[in-house]
């Protein structure tokens, strides 16, 4: 009965808010856990089904998997893991793990993502993640959007970095180095979460290690931006999305 209840709560809220579409795609080997999630996904307003993949080996070799907003990806598949998945691709998606072992959780929160779905997953629960990835995506281009600057944690404090100032990010293992006009930081973060709290129509993710400024490129070809004196790499997953957002004449 609670199930039930719960559903009702989240999906009275999910249709009174009105936020923007989540195109979703299904990584599962499993055909009727992918069928059941299409159901979901059918039932609920303002989602809408984009793709599905029988193992995460196909999903990583389609570049158009990082058009999708949101990724629902089983742990427990042959050839490659949902995780050893998430460890090696470029994603740029949010992601929503599921699995039957509940043992995943807290390995898979290793890797930013939304949520986790233990297998079975009832309606209410799967609302609940669909929640939590609106939130998310509704703060990425709401409110952080509006801002001028972001604060990073240094040292023992925090330091003031105006978007204006940012010319590149680079990644390292579980630390990155902000590169500003003035200086370079170094703060404890993962890619994935200083991206959501940047400007998507300032900034881009044009590799798995490295998010660029718009507005700080120099040069663009074929797999590479130049920003200064610093050649970035642009993997084939990102590049479509930078040509898009280039004013090219």
């Amino acid at each position: 009965m609670s199930c039930v209840n719960d559903s009702i709560i989240f999906l009275s809220l999910l249709q009174q808010t009105k936020w923007m579409l989540l195109n979703i795609s299904i990584i599962d080997d499993d055909k009727l856990s992918r069928h059941i999630i299409k159901k979901y996904i059918e039932n609920t307003d303002e989602l809408r089904f984009q793709s599905e993949y029988e193992s995460a080996l196909e999903a990583s070799k389609d570049k158009d998997l990082n058009q999708t907003d949101l990724i629902i990806l089983d742990v427990e598949m042959p050839q490659l893991s949902g995780l050893d998945f998430l460890a090696q691709a470029d994603i740029t998606p949010q992601v929503i793990i599921t699995s039957i072992n509940r043992d995943y959780a807290v390995r898979a929160f290793d890797f930013d993502v939304i949520d986790f779905l233990a297998k079975p997953v009832p309606y209410g629960r799967f609302l609940q993640g669909i929640q939590r990835a609106k939130t998310r995506k509704k703060e990425k281009s709401g409110g952080i959007a509006d801002s001028d600057h972001i604060y990073i944690k240094c040292n023992n404090g925090y330091s003031r970095i105006d978007f204006d100032e940012i010319l590149y990010i680079e990644a390292y293992s579980d630390y990155m180095n902000i590169y500003t006009t003035k200086e370079r930081l170094t703060a404890l973060s993962t890619m994935k979460a200083i991206e959501e709290r940047l400007p998507n129509n300032k900034f881009i993710r044009v590799h798995r290690s490295f998010i660029v400024c718009l507005d700080k490129i120099n040069r663009f070809e074929d797999n590479m931006v130049l920003i200064g004196d610093k050649v970035i790499p642009v993997s084939r997953s990102c590049k479509d999305k930078l040509v898009s957002q280039l004013n090219f004449f």
